[in-house]
């Protein structure tokens, strides 16, 4: 069943942004209530939401695609400068700035000298930073 001229109007009202009541008096009702309780209307509604939001979804590879066009376009002008944000947004978008997660392991060897430094109070670790180095040649007993 496809709506009266009436209904159609409201419903077109109400998607180009429209509240449900300003709609109702310029489609030529008292007010919204009968519309609001009609079922096709608000299936018609949904239904034309639904289109509108297919088509005006952009989704993540849309915009980088678009942002590969303006740096092709960008390279052949010779604008350096913008291919280089052109990356840049993109380096963003697949996130390349992310900060990255460093996860550094000890061997029981290290750990165990990390122990000891540890367990050091502040003076020993000072008379340590403090101590002068000897430059000596080792030889090992024959």
């Amino acid at each position: 069943m496809k709506l009266n001229e009436k209904q159609q109007k409201f419903v077109d009202g109400v998607l180009t942004g429209k509240g449900r009541n300003r709609s109702a008096l310029d489609a030529g009702y008292a007010n919204s209530c009968s519309l609001d309780s009609s079922s096709r209307v608000r299936f018609e509604i949904a239904q034309a939401r639904e289109k509108l939001s297919d088509l005006t979804t952009i989704k993540r590879v849309d915009v980088i695609d678009g942002i590969m066009d303006g740096i092709a376009m960008a390279r052949m002008q010779g604008d350096s400068a913008n291919v280089i944000k052109g990356w840049s947004e993109v380096a963003k978008i697949l996130g390349h700035y992310a900060p990255e997660v460093k996860r550094i392991e000890l061997s029981d060897n290290q750990q165990r000298i990390r122990s000891k430094f540890e367990a050091l109070s502040d003076d020993e670790l000072l008379a340590i930073q403090d101590a002068s180095i000897i430059d000596v040649d080792a030889k090992l007993p024959n």
